[in-house]
């Protein structure tokens, strides 16, 4: 109940901060009306670094629990240490509740959003999930309606101008659903008389190839129909989104009714083969682990970090991409699909998203932390708390 009252205020103070000027900004950028925008509890986080903690503190709440939030932060830099706001020079987006109250929030980048150790901020920026605070909802859910179709799109301003538009619609915010939110999503999908999937268009693939292993995924749980929709794309035209589309006057009913049923759809075809190839690669790997351990070699335990490596699978099979080469960043995606390096022994990574700044890099551990929002920005290190929790989830799940 605390943690809720302490969302609450946090959403309200960003709604306070939302000025005239960004109103416009979302106008023009996005399209939405302002009385759309108030009803979505839209807001803005001040650039001064403790803006919204000391608002917080004055109203009564204890730091342990703010930080608790996700919101703030302790960090330690250059010998000193602090605790200090998340979300700062942001436009922020709730994920609100049937009621409106918020659950979680995500931040957009603008002008006054300031740097990480001197490197250009990420886009998009969401709240941190600890062990006692808020965990990351499906964005949308309040707007399933039973018996009408519903619409799965990739980011969450496409998503909220569908909904604008009075279409039922859910995001991950990001390309797929993460592996441990797909019952959910199934679940808010079981009701809906179909489902449209309609991601990004982009030259390097990455939106349909997001949309197609969320079809998978659905169908997997028994969700029929699903359709994978495309949005024209002009010649010349890096990406279109389904905002773009929507705001410069496309028809969202066209798209539905050319809609490709998934099962027949040939990116889906081409997913499953490939997921029948890293299902025998994993086959044989284990297989001759277990040959391994029964020859006498010296055993680890399930707790090692090396035996946790050898169940999962390789930065390549994870990725989709190959060593040696470069394709889409598989959590900030990419408009020409070449950001993101795996290295000739397909260890590790390099990262050229948002600029070929050195620094960013790291291994399939820190992929996931990305993933998972245990880290929020790719030039942190993965230590400390965000290892553990990585560590946890991996466990978990291989």
């Amino acid at each position: 109940m605390v943690m809720n009252q302490l969302l609450d205020a946090a959403c309200t103070f960003y709604q306070r901060h939302l000025t005239d000027e960004h109103r416009q900004f979302l106008r023009d950028r996005y399209g939405f009306h302002e009385e759309f925008a108030e009803r979505m509890r839209i807001g803005y986080a001040p650039p001064d670094g403790t803006a919204l903690l000391m608002h917080l503190m004055n109203h009564g709440h204890k730091s342990a629990q703010i930080i608790a939030s996700g919101l703030c932060s302790r960090w330690e830099h250059d010998g000193r240490s602090g605790a200090g706001d998340l979300l700062r020079g942001r436009i922020v987006f709730p994920y609100l509740d049937a009621n409106g109250k918020p659950l979680y929030f995500i931040g957009r980048a603008t002008p006054e959003t300031p740097a990480y150790h001197d490197t250009e901020p990420a886009k998009y920026k969401k709240q941190v999930v600890t062990d006692t605070g808020p965990k990351e909802p499906i964005f949308g859910f309040p707007s399933v309606k039973p018996g009408e179709p519903l619409i799965i799109t990739e980011g969450i301003t496409d998503a909220m101008i569908v909904q604008q538009a009075g279409w039922p619609c859910i995001s991950p915010v990001t390309t797929r659903f993460k592996a441990e939110r797909i019952d959910d999503a199934a679940e808010y999908c079981r009701p809906a008389s179909a489902v449209y999937i309609i991601n990004d268009n982009e030259e390097s693939g990455a939106g349909l190839q997001g949309a197609t292993k969320t079809a998978l995924a659905l169908m997997t749980h028994g969700i029929l129909p699903v359709y994978i929709g495309t949005i024209p794309r002009p010649d010349g035209t890096d990406k279109v989104d389904l905002n773009d589309y929507l705001r410069s006057g496309g028809n969202l009913d066209a798209l539905i009714r050319d809609g490709v049923e998934a099962e027949e759809h040939p990116a889906v075809r081409e997913e499953r083969r490939r997921q029948r190839q890293q299902g025998m690669t994993r086959l044989r790997s284990a297989l001759a682990r277990e040959r391994w351990v029964k020859s006498g070699a010296k055993k680890k335990s399930n707790d090692d970090i090396e035996d946790l490596k050898a169940r999962m699978p390789s930065l390549s099979q994870y990725t989709g991409i190959l060593p040696g080469e470069r394709g889409a960043h598989p959590v900030y995606g990419s408009t020409h699909g070449n950001n993101f390096l795996i290295s000739k022994d397909g260890e590790t990574w390099t990262s050229f998203h948002g600029g070929n700044e050195q620094g960013k890099s790291g291994n399939l551990f820190k992929i996931i932390a990305l993933e998972q929002g245990f880290l929020t920005d790719e030039s942190m290190r993965l230590i400390g708390e965000a290892f553990k929790q990585t560590l946890d989830y991996c466990r978990e799940r291989w």
